[in-house]
C-alpha cells in the first residue's frame, strides 16, 4: 500500500491495548485527585455528622451544584459514598479513612499525595529535564512526611509492632525507653499505654521535636517527652531499658550500635524496625524517589541513607560485637502499599533486666 493510504488500515497493535493504558491512568488520575478536593473541601466530615443532599453539600463548601454532584456520583461510583434517594451519606471506608476525627484518618497522607502531584507529576517534563524538587526541609518533615507516615502507621503497623513487643517479658519490666529518630512518637505513646510504668523520650532533629510534642499533647501522653538533638552527633542520654527504632537511619548504622548498647541497661532491649527501600521499591516508587530532594546527605549516601540494607552479615557481627544478642525477628506488614512489608529486629543486652514488675 502506498505511504500515504496506510491510514485506510486499522493499526496492526490493537488500539485497545494502548487507550486501557491512557483511560486506566486518567481515572486514577482523577479519582485521587477527587478525593482530595473533597477532603479538603470537608465534605466527608459533613456526611458524617448526616446525610446531605447536594443543595445542603453545596451551600456548606462553596462548590458549585452541577461539578458537585457529578464529584459525588463519582465518589459514590469508587464505593467511598452512597446515595439515597437524594442524600448522600458516607460508607465505612470514608468514615474510617477519609473522616478528619477517625483515630484512622488519612487527611495527612492524602495531603502529602496532593502535593507530590501538584509539584512533582503534573511538572514531570520540568523534573526530568530540571532535575529533582528541591523541598524545604521543615516543610517537608513537619507538614508532609512525619503526619503521612503517621497516619500510615495507625492502620495496622504500629499496632503489630506494639503487640510483638508487648508480648516479651521484658517489656513489662521495662521503665524507661528512648525512640531514636521517633518523628511523631506515636511508637513511644503507645508503648507507654502498654506499660503504665514505662516512660519515654523521642529523640528527633530540632524542627521535628514540635510535631512530637502535638502527638503527645493529642492523646494526653504524661509520661512521654520530646529532646532535640541529632543521634549521630548529640547525646540521647543512658540509662534505658528499651532503645526502638523504626524507618530512620539510626537503626542501619553499623557506627551506633556501640552507642545504642552503651545507652541501654543489662538485659535491656533493642527494638529495630526497618526496610531495605533498595529491594522493596516498585517502579512508580523508584522513580519518584529520584524525582525529589531535601538537599542533604540524609537521601543520598553514606550513614544518613535509608537505602542501605537492613541486617546485612556486617550489622549482625556489629550486634554481638556490641554486647546484643538477637531475641527475634519478626516481619510486620505496611499496608500503605500492597505487598509491602517491613522487617523487625528484638535484640537483648548480655546482662539481668533489673526494672521489675
Amino acid at each position: 500500500m502506498d505511504v500515504g493510504r496506510e491510514f485506510l488500515e486499522e493499526p496492526d497493535v490493537p488500539p485497545s491495548a494502548f487507550f486501557s493504558v491512557i483511560d486506566g491512568g486518567m481515572q486514577g488520575l482523577i479519582l485521587i485527585a477527587s478525593i482530595g478536593a473533597a477532603c479538603g473541601a470537608g465534605l466527608f466530615d459533613a456526611l458524617e455528622v448526616k446525610p446531605r443532599t447536594a443543595g445542603e453539600l453545596s451551600d456548606s463548601s462553596g462548590i458549585a451544584g452541577a461539578m458537585l454532584v457529578h464529584l459525588l456520583d463519582l465518589l459514590c461510583h469508587t464505593g467511598i459514598l452512597s446515595r439515597s434517594g437524594t442524600e448522600y451519606r458516607n460508607n465505612p471506608l470514608a468514615s474510617t479513612y477519609l473522616v478528619s476525627s477517625s483515630p484512622y484518618s488519612q487527611q495527612h497522607y492524602l495531603r502529602k499525595n496532593m502535593a507530590f502531584l501538584d509539584e512533582i507529576w503534573a511538572r514531570l517534563p520540568e523534573r526530568l529535564s530540571g532535575g529533582p524538587l528541591m523541598f524545604d526541609r521543615e516543610r517537608f518533615f513537619h507538614e508532609l512526611s512525619l503526619p503521612a507516615m503517621a497516619d500510615n502507621a495507625l492502620c495496622g503497623r504500629l499496632q503489630r509492632t506494639v503487640r510483638e513487643v508487648a508480648a516479651l517479658p521484658e517489656f513489662h519490666s521495662c521503665r524507661k525507653m528512648v525512640d531514636l529518630g521517633g518523628g511523631h512518637g506515636l511508637y513511644a505513646i503507645a508503648f507507654t499505654f502498654q506499660n503504665p510504668r514505662l516512660s519515654a523520650v523521642v529523640f528527633d532533629l530540632p524542627h521535628i521535636v514540635p510535631l512530637a510534642d502535638a502527638y503527645i499533647r493529642k492523646y494526653g501522653a504524661e509520661r512521654v517527652s520530646a529532646l532535640a538533638g541529632n543521634f549521630f552527633s548529640d547525646s540521647f542520654g543512658t540509662g534505658y531499658d528499651m532503645i526502638f527504632s523504626s524507618s530512620n537511619p539510626s537503626g542501619k548504622s553499623i557506627e551506633l550500635l556501640p552507642v545504642i548498647a552503651g545507652a541501654l541497661n543489662p538485659g535491656g532491649l533493642f527494638v529495630n524496625v526497618q526496610s531495605d527501600d533498595r529491594d522493596s521499591r516498585d517502579a512508580y516508587q523508584a522513580l519518584e524517589w529520584e524525582l525529589w530532594s531535601i538537599g542533604t546527605a540524609e537521601k543520598g549516601q553514606g550513614q544518613y541513607s535509608r537505602e542501605q540494607p537492613f541486617l546485612t552479615p556486617e550489622y549482625r557481627h556489629a550486634l554481638a560485637e556490641a554486647g546484643l544478642s538477637i531475641l527475634r525477628e519478626v516481619p510486620v506488614r505496611d499496608d500503605y502499599h500492597a505487598g509491602t512489608y517491613v522487617h523487625m529486629m528484638i535484640a537483648r543486652k548480655t546482662g539481668q533486666m533489673t526494672g521489675g514488675l
